[in-house]
């Protein structure tokens, strides 16, 4: 029997410049300027936002959070998936919590029924400026 899949956590940091650090990818937003970002958390040893599901392993959700909740700039603008042609996942708004609310908070559903390799991509839009940020990790199913 498959190992059951637990629920997950991701946390997503912006930058309004371009970053040399290690774990940072830098993008260019939808007004032209360079932002970058880092995921943390997923469930895959890199710690990067990266998630693998277990096929028959039960539903997973992913609460993806932007990592400042207190500046409320940055707000998730939509996500949307690719390469799942078995239509595994799903989202929409966390509900309101002491931890976070609903604009800076998504749920990422997965069904786990197929075997997917699928990327969730996510647009920030960052408020001050009125800019979209895309910022793509990694879901699988296995």
């Amino acid at each position: 029997m498959p190992g059951k899949n637990n629920p997950t956590s991701a946390t997503l940091n912006i930058r309004d410049s371009a970053s040399k650090e290690t774990g940072w990818t830098d993008v260019k937003a939808s007004n032209g300027a360079i932002y970058s970002y880092q995921y943390t958390g997923g469930n895959q040893p890199a710690n990067n936002g990266s998630i693998l599901n277990t096929v028959g392993g039960g539903h997973a959700a992913t609460t993806l959070r932007l990592a400042n909740t207190d500046d409320a700039r940055y707000e998730f603008a939509s996500i949307s998936f690719t390469g799942d042609n078995a239509e595994q996942l799903s989202t929409d708004a966390a509900q309101l919590t002491p931890e976070g609310n609903a604009s800076q908070t998504r749920v990422i559903k997965d069904k786990c029924t197929e075997v997917i390799e699928a990327h969730y991509h996510v647009q920030v839009l960052d408020t001050k400026v009125n800019a979209t940020i895309p910022c793509d990790p990694m879901i699988k199913n296995q």
